[in-house]
């Protein structure tokens, strides 16, 4: 049976420096330096089988009621999903890293950058933040998140 690749639903980085560019050469120093390029730059294939089968046969284990370890069973094969081992498969090296940041400070932190708007609810949005830091966060969010409407919302949470 031929196996299906899934279509990318998020998508590497183009980070390279051209003349017509130098504005975003220190948000391209800043991602190709960041414990976070590994992660921007794998380039896994999905299959759709596979895909389907890890989800159907899922099941999530629980700490302080959230959920913490996916487990699953693809082809008689059994396989965990953890934090620790998403750290250590993409050298993310965040395990001391903070969890949450009060929303006053993220406001304060985005005056300084430039952020033209007030936060209100949980998302930002790019359209108000200078060019190269629009650059920074478009990269961040094609690349990696969830969201569907992710090429202009930020969610808090991130």
């Amino acid at each position: 049976m031929a196996l299906n690749l899934k279509s990318p639903h998020n998508y590497l980085p183009y980070l390279v420096k051209y003349d017509t560019n130098p504005e975003f050469y220190p948000i391209i120093d800043i991602l190709t330096s960041s414990k976070y390029n590994t992660i921007l730059t794998a380039d896994a294939p999905i299959y759709i089988e596979t895909l389907q089968k890890f989800w159907v046969n899922s099941s999530f284990l629980l700490r302080d009621k959230k959920a913490f370890t996916i487990i699953s069973k693809i082809d008689g094969v059994d396989i965990e999903i953890t934090p620790q081992m998403i750290s250590t498969t993409f050298t993310l090296n965040d395990k001391s890293g903070m969890e949450s940041y009060l929303k006053n400070d993220l406001h304060t932190e985005f005056i300084e950058i430039e952020y033209d708007a007030q936060l209100v609810g949980a998302i930002i949005f790019k359209l108000y933040f200078p060019p190269a830091t629009k650059f920074l966060f478009h990269t961040l969010l094609i690349c990696l998140s969830a969201k569907t409407t992710s090429f202009n919302e930020i969610p808090l949470k991130i």
